[in-house]
């Protein structure tokens, strides 16, 4: 890498990667390598790491798969044109991954700060861009619960989602009446989710009279004394 010392370092590594891109290592469609595998290459720490990554973003030479990782793109950024600025650079990453279908619609997007962190931005550029993907009809925003691929009709929160699923381990017998049902950071585990969302989730169902809290025990299930399970579909 130019060890040049008049430009920051993020730059630097920016510029390297670029031209180890532009000869083909890695290939377009390629992966770029981990965060963590990058900080070891260059002895450099994670956000410096992802400002040098966003930059390559920026110039449409990578886009951001969640879940995934950095997919090497080229010397353009595709149909969608050139990436101008740091907002687009993140709204020209999800945008990709809504239109190739990695977000399904209905999908709950993260949260303002969990994708300024992913791409190295401020949450002021990451709001910006879900604005703009919005404008465009690709999300749309929940009051109260957040961004979502597609329209307000095909909105799913991971509440919802995490509800539907315990739900469908009661009332298929799984958790038959009386049994206790793990806790709260075991399902937050199993469901890669927060605490805080078992625990809405909870109390969906603690409302449909599925669970009930007891003292001592935590939450116990308590399905209808039926056979006909209606939502356990």
């Amino acid at each position: 890498m130019n060890q040049r010392n008049d430009r920051p370092a993020y730059l630097r590594i920016a510029d390297d990667l670029r031209a180890q891109i532009q000869a083909g290592e890695p290939p377009p469609g390629g992966m770029l390598q981990s965060d963590a595998a990058l900080m070891r290459t260059y002895n450099v720490a994670r956000g410096t790491v992802r400002q040098a990554v966003a930059e390559l973003e920026r110039l449409g030479l990578v886009a951001s798969e969640i879940g995934k990782g950095r997919r090497v793109i080229g010397e353009t950024s595709g149909e969608f044109g050139p990436v101008s600025t740091r907002y687009e650079a993140v709204a020209a990453s999800l945008r990709e991954n809504i239109v190739s279908g990695t977000l399904e619609p209905g999908h709950q997007l993260p949260r303002e700060a969990t994708l300024a962190e992913h791409f190295g931005v401020s949450k002021g550029t990451a709001r910006q861009a879900l604005q703009t993907l919005a404008a465009e009809g690709l999300i749309t925003a929940i009051h109260g619960k957040g961004w979502f691929v597609g329209d307000a009709r095909g909105a799913l929160t991971r509440t919802d989602e995490v509800a539907a699923s315990i739900r469908k381990t009661i009332l298929s017998g799984v958790f038959p009446a009386g049994s206790r049902i793990p806790g709260e950071s075991v399902l937050a585990k199993q469901h890669g989710v927060a605490r805080v969302t078992v625990r809405r989730a909870m109390a969906l169902l603690e409302a449909e009279g599925l669970v009930k809290s007891r003292r001592g025990l935590g939450r116990i299930a308590t399905p209808p004394l039926n056979d006909s399970n209606p939502g356990a579909d």
